[in-house]
């Protein structure tokens, strides 16, 4: 006993002992029953959260090149190409040398003669970056202005290294600079904003910058499109004409920031969020496929027609480094427009590869990007064959209903009834199948940071124990649905005050009662589910959002970037793999692709958007082979046949999603969605077209080599063995010509 403790009078001795007690109790208590902590959590599964590197700039003495006849002079150059300068203007020209096409970062002066625009419009034209600035000090706060490389009192400095060259600018009257630096590579030209590089030293500050916004520009009257990353893919070709309905293609990489509701007030639109950063242009035999390398998750991707900026298409990337939002000063006050403070402090980095001949098109640039994703580490290796193409069969246990203030769970679909429509699909002759079980966990679950109680109404931790166990036998894997990132603060005792993200203006962002969680208490909720779904014998987690979500968090200590976000949730699937040997995701951003086992709800319809002339599969393209997809459930489609043969023809696996009793029981629920869904209702309808599918799974391994318009309503896809599927939307049907077939 403490020998304070020893000292103190009998009753107040009695009291302190009491009191000790008590807090060894609770301290008990809390470790037994919360779980592992974020830090413990990060720290058991491995996950770094060090601050990325920074790119430094390039020292020595400021180049003076001697220029050539045209003003330019030679920077760069290397076996593939050249990069020249115009130290006046610092304007670029790339040369490929395998073709002699020039690539120039602005228009000629034969294009430039035909623009109609005048003032700061037209000089964006002749410059290499638009550089939009704030003020961020003093009135006026949210009033943008714009300027570019021909500002009259700007200063620029060229230094020319091993690695490539520089370009600083400085406007003094505004107490602005930031760094421009390009780099050639064996496949094209890497350009790069170094964020400790950007000086903002007065009263301004940088909101965002369009970097090389006129590289490429084409003319209305050249042979060619524009690639954009919308759905699986999205081209806007130069013969069309559309800037009277369209303002232009602009949007941020993995969706608006979340927790700035200012984007839901400006957006008011429904799309599919851009799920790669990759954009690109076709110019004849000629054409590039740029990537977002660095800074990605804090851009937009921008194309433009013709008469809304300039008579040109162009194409390019829109580097955020703060957001507008709206915050209030009272409850009763209107919201106010206000600029964030604080700026992103990340390097910005994008690389265009050059591709020409038969490579010049959506195509090559699917296969460049693969390429791209193979040197970088998230394709390891291919898929292995398989004899059937697997079915992704997704069962809901059942879900939960608010009514009467107070939450019940309706059951669907017991673990034993699981195993029967698993027995009953293996007698339909589905030979290959994946099971994802949906709403298994209590509600309690959400509570605390612990293992995950199983619902008692479809048959507890022994039911799922047993499911696993049948499933096994029959070399099926059985994956769980998680949701980890957001949290309820009606059926949780979690604080989102201590464990939810923080929106622009300081405050946790909350939407109605849900928060989401930081991506360390994310980790801590998943640690030691992941261990009891292992002692059960649970092949893997589908997780919700984490491969489609993600955020900043703007804490008073600092900004923890959408970067750090993607970090922590790679180092999540890829402990999930590790531990349980699956991981699946929804949607699949980019991000998640080397971590995961497939891709559930891939998207693979575009936006509907007026700049869009036709939908491709350019994101399928760079996926199949690697990592198998879905799309959606083939029971739930609003256009059967439609949506069955875009399945095919993108290299989809089948799914369905399915309850053993009548899906109006979930009416009420959260998966209210599900409006057919009875096995029995489908099973025949399911065994029918697996058969269709299943004739596909020679290819289930292979990459996707080419895709084709055959007519408006007649694509081919061609795989790695010369095979090419037909599909004929008209006729709806498919068919399938080996290889070498006519």
């Amino acid at each position: 006993m403490p020998t304070l403790i020893k000292r103190l009078p009998f009753p107040v001795k009695l009291a302190a002992i009491a009191f000790c007690i008590l807090i060894v109790f609770i301290l008990s208590f809390l470790l037994k029953n919360h779980g592992t902590s974020p830090a413990a959590a990060l720290e058991k599964t491995g996950i770094s959260t060090t601050d990325l590197a920074r790119v430094p700039l390039y020292t020595g003495s400021e180049w003076k090149p001697t220029v050539e006849s045209d003003g330019y002079a030679k920077a760069l150059e290397n076996d593939t190409f050249a990069l020249y300068i115009q130290p006046k203007s610092t304007q670029i020209v790339l040369i490929d040398k395998r073709t002699g096409f020039r690539w120039s970062s602005n228009p000629s002066e034969e294009q430039l003669k035909s623009q109609t625009v005048k003032g700061l419009l037209l000089s964006n034209l002749k410059s290499p970056f638009a550089l939009t600035y704030v003020r961020t000090k003093g009135k006026d706060q949210t009033i943008r202005e714009v300027i570019n490389a021909l500002d009259p009192k700007i200063q620029m400095v060229l230094t020319q290294s091993a690695a490539g060259i520089q370009v600083v600018y400085t406007f003094p009257e505004r107490k602005l600079s930031f760094a421009i630096q390009y780099e050639l590579t064996a496949k094209g030209l890497k350009t790069r904003i170094p964020t400790d590089g950007i000086k903002e030293e007065g009263e301004f500050s940088v909101f965002n910058i369009d970097l090389l916004p006129y590289f490429g520009a084409a003319s209305s009257d050249e042979d060619g499109y524009v690639f954009v990353p919308d759905g699986p893919g999205g081209l806007i070709r130069f013969d069309t004409k559309r800037a009277d309905i369209s303002k232009g293609f602009i949007h941020q990489v993995y969706g608006f920031e979340v927790t700035n509701n200012g984007n839901w007030y400006r957006s008011g639109e429904w799309r599919e969020d851009i799920a790669y950063p990759v954009f690109g242009m076709k110019r004849g035999s000629n054409a590039f496929m740029a990537v977002l390398t660095e800074g990605g998750d804090s851009a937009n991707i921008a194309a433009m027609p013709p008469g809304v900026k300039s008579t040109l298409f162009n194409v390019y990337s829109n580097q955020i480094y703060r957001e507008e939002y709206l915050y209030r000063m009272s409850r009763l006050a209107a919201p106010a427009k206000a600029v964030q403070k604080q700026r992103l402090e990340t390097d910005r980095e994008v690389e265009y590869r050059f591709l020409n001949g038969a490579d010049a098109g959506y195509v090559g640039m699917a296969k460049s990007y693969r390429e791209y994703l193979t040197e970088t580490g998230r394709f390891k290796s291919l898929l292995k064959p398989v004899e059937h193409v697997p079915l992704n069969l997704k069962i809901v246990g059942g879900d939960f209903t608010e009514a009467y203030n107070r939450i019940q769970y309706i059951p669907t679909t017991t673990f034993s009834q699981a195993g029967d429509i698993v027995d009953g699909l293996r007698k339909q002759g589905v030979a290959n199948l994946k099971v994802t079980y949906f709403g298994w966990k209590n509600l309690a679950a959400d509570n605390r940071y612990e293992p995950s109680p199983i619902e008692k109404a479809i048959g507890g931790e022994d039911g799922a124990r047993e499911l696993a166990a049948k499933l096994k036998k029959q070399g099926i894997p059985l994956l769980f649905t998680e949701d980890m990132v957001w949290g309820n603060t009606k059926t949780s005792d979690l604080s989102g005050k201590s464990n939810g993200i923080r929106g622009i203006d300081g405050t946790v962002f909350m939407e109605e009662g849900w928060f989401v969680n930081k991506p360390a208490s994310t980790v801590a909720k998943a640690y030691d589910t992941i261990k009891t779904l292992k002692s059960i014998g649970i092949s893997g987690i589908q997780y919700n959002d984490l491969g489609s979500f993600v955020f900043h968090d703007y804490e008073p200590s600092g900004i923890a970037t959408r970067a750090e976000t993607i970090n922590i949730y790679k180092g999540l699937l890829a402990y999930t793999k590790k531990t349980l040997g699956l991981a699946g995701v929804y949607r699949g951003y980019d991000y998640s692709v080397g971590q995961v086992d497939s891709i559930d709800l891939l998207p693979h319809e575009s936006s509907y958007d007026f700049m869009i002339d036709e939908t491709v599969p350019f994101y399928p393209i760079a996926l199949h082979g690697y990592v198998p997809y879905s799309f959606g459930d083939g029971n739930l489609r609003n256009n059967v046949e439609a949506e069955f043969l875009k399945a095919i023809e993108y290299g989809a696996v089948p799914s369905f999603i399915l309850t053993h009793d009548d899906s109006r029981k979930l009416k009420y629920t959260w998966t209210s969605g599900i409006f057919s869904s009875q096995y029995e209702k489908w099973s025949d309808r399911i065994g029918d077209e697996y058969k269709k599918f299943d004739s596909l799974s020679s290819l289930f391994a292979q990459q996707i080599i080419n895709h084709e318009k055959l007519a408006a309503d007649k694509f081919a896809t061609t795989y790695e063995d010369g095979t090419r599927v037909i599909v004929d939307y008209a006729q709806k049907t498919f068919a399938i010509e080996k290889g070498g077939g006519v």
